[in-house]
């Protein structure tokens, strides 16, 4: 059979096409970016919406709630927290932050406006830390722990606010 001038050759190896291979590694690595969930954004466990477990969960009289959902977005590679709540006296509250693990000074937006100005989260383990400042005093730090298949979130707080209360709490999450 005489050879076509032009025509491409293509490497077979095992039965196999260089680009089959290729695709081949290629969904594999897809795969597993998927399922440990660095693909998706998920690989901070923060991410999601958040209920508190009112029943589950303990405070001093003036960190007290009667209800609260925190949400957690990915936005431009920053972790976007906005939390709304409302107080044991019934009042509500709305906060958001940039709680990125960066470890620097973020400003709270709150309404009304909170005790703290700052907030620096640093990732420690396989939880966070969170610490919230006031004119760049330290108030409180808030720990935030994972169960073990990621449905249950419980922050602790420890500290006082500005007016010098303290505000310790063991606060218990659902995810929904």
């Amino acid at each position: 059979m005489p050879a076509v001038l032009g025509a491409k050759k293509e490497i077979v190896v095992h039965g196999e096409t260089h680009m089959t291979r290729l695709l081949r590694t290629l969904s594999i690595f897809v795969l597993v970016l998927t399922v440990t969930g660095l693909a998706s954004g998920q690989s901070d466990p923060r991410i999601g919406t958040w209920k508190l477990n009112v029943a589950e969960s303990k405070f001093d009289p003036a960190a007290s709630r009667k209800n609260e959902t925190r949400t957690y977005q990915m936005s431009d590679g920053a972790v976007m927290v906005h939390v709304e709540l409302t107080l044991s006296d019934g009042s509500k509250q709305e906060v958001s932050f940039d709680g990125t693990p960066d470890g620097k000074d973020h400003p709270y937006n709150a309404t009304p406006a909170f005790y703290a100005d700052t907030i620096s989260v640093r990732r420690e383990g396989n939880g966070f830390v969170g610490e919230s400042k006031k004119d760049g005093k330290l108030l409180f730090t808030t720990t935030d722990t994972f169960s073990a298949y990621g449905k249950v979130l419980t922050l602790t707080t420890k500290g006082v606010n500005a007016k010098g209360q303290s505000v310790n709490s063991v606060r218990v999450y659902e995810k929904q």
